[in-house]
């Protein structure tokens, strides 16, 4: 049996380090099912401002300073997952970096997970890659939505992702309200598979949410 290699996206005002401890947990529920989690960093780095990471109260002095995202919604370099703008600095950076990434792997990739963000901007990777063969035997999205940027919008236009998913939704999300993870799944996605649990925002690991991810990934390896 061959264990699965996954490339995880981190969200916003987060880094690949903080990505990782924030998905220790979930690494070792999965470790009969995945060999290597691969993390790697948003190109952009953020101006270090005051407020909080992403699910993340306790961010290491290095850590704040590398803080990093896909794209901002705004030319001061912010970003508002709820806004709709005319702004998508960076977009276009991102999907060349991770699509380049990807292409030069020599193992590919079976897998990818995302969050937040991570989760919106693979939405869109996806939807640039369904043209051709994807690059993944599936996806799991944790906290995702719909860009609220103008620029955005076309690409949603009769998305229909087939591409086996599992989407995590929490039910007490209060950074990205479950209904907009909701809609993003059933109206850009085939056969979504929906896991939803009682917090906030973050990776469960539940015994009921370890459950759905070994289910989810059996049929894959």
């Amino acid at each position: 049996m061959t264990l699965l290699r996954i490339l995880c996206l981190h969200g916003y005002r987060q880094n690949e380090n903080m990505f990782r401890e924030k998905t220790g947990s979930l690494r070792k529920v999965l470790k009969k099912h995945v060999a290597e989690f691969v993390y790697i960093d948003a190109p952009h780095i953020l101006p270090v401002q005051d407020n909080i990471a992403e699910d993340d109260t306790n961010a290491s002095a290095s850590n704040r300073t590398n803080e990093r995202g896909w794209w901002f919604s705004a030319a001061d370099l912010t970003y508002d997952p709820l806004a709709t703008t005319s702004c998508d600095r960076g977009f276009d950076e991102s999907l060349e970096y991770v699509i380049k990434y990807i292409n030069e792997q020599e193992v590919p990739f079976d897998g990818l997970l995302a969050f937040s963000q991570g989760a919106a901007f693979a939405v869109l990777l996806l939807a640039r890659l369904s043209t051709m063969k994807y690059p993944f035997r599936f996806v799991i999205l944790v906290a995702s939505f719909r860009s609220g940027q103008e620029q955005h919008q076309s690409i949603y236009n009769n998305l229909q992702i087939d591409l086996p998913n599992l989407h995590v939704i929490g039910i007490n999300d209060r950074v990205i309200p479950c209904f907009m993870s909701e809609t993003l799944a059933n109206e850009c996605f085939k056969n979504a598979e929906i896991l939803r649990h009682d917090g906030g925002h973050f990776v469960p690991t539940s015994s009921e949410a370890k459950l759905s991810y070994i289910q989810f990934l059996d049929r894959f390896l």
